[in-house]
């Protein structure tokens, strides 16, 4: 699983987010995306910027609401709740599918390698030059989006939208 951020003019690195050694299934918990965004958000948010993620659960953690809120009032950043079972109309989730399109154009080989570490390295390599790749026009074509994807949800009342 891996982790980003973008806003008009900017992202962050791409992190692979390792697995939690502390947790009972060793997957991702909120203090691994916690810890991601300690790293990642002084880089790139600033004074003025909203900052969205979905409901995920590990997104919903007390100890992540309670760091993101503090942190967001001390540096001026906007948090922009995301309602339960809203349709998820977030820029990043068209991205997620660019990158991965991007990754099996650029590294088809990957399909074919078998699941070990070395397999595992070469895909978080291919993941991070691919999202370094994009052009910031992507990024800023999905922000320019939100008008239309918004008047979409409102005009289907909540359901199915193209988005």
């Amino acid at each position: 699983m891996f982790w980003g951020a973008f806003y008009w003019s900017s992202r962050t690195d791409l992190f692979a987010l390792p697995g939690d050694p502390e947790s009972k299934g060793k997957g991702i918990t909120a203090r691994v995306i916690l810890a991601t965004l300690k790293a990642a958000l002084p880089k790139i948010l600033e004074e003025g910027i909203f900052f969205i993620q979905d409901n995920a659960p590990t997104h919903q953690a007390f100890i992540m609401q309670d760091w993101l809120a503090q942190w967001a009032e001390e540096h001026g950043v906007e948090i922009i709740d995301w309602p339960a079972y809203s349709p998820d109309l977030n820029p990043i989730e068209n991205i997620w599918k660019l990158l991965k399109e991007k990754i099996m154009s650029d590294f088809p080989e990957l399909v074919d390698l078998p699941k070990n570490k070395v397999t595992l390295d070469k895909l978080i390599d291919a993941a991070e030059r691919s999202w370094e790749a994009l052009e910031d026009r992507v990024f800023q074509a999905e922000i320019e989006s939100m008008p239309r994807r918004m008047e979409a949800i409102i005009a289907a009342r909540g359901w199915y939208t193209k988005y």
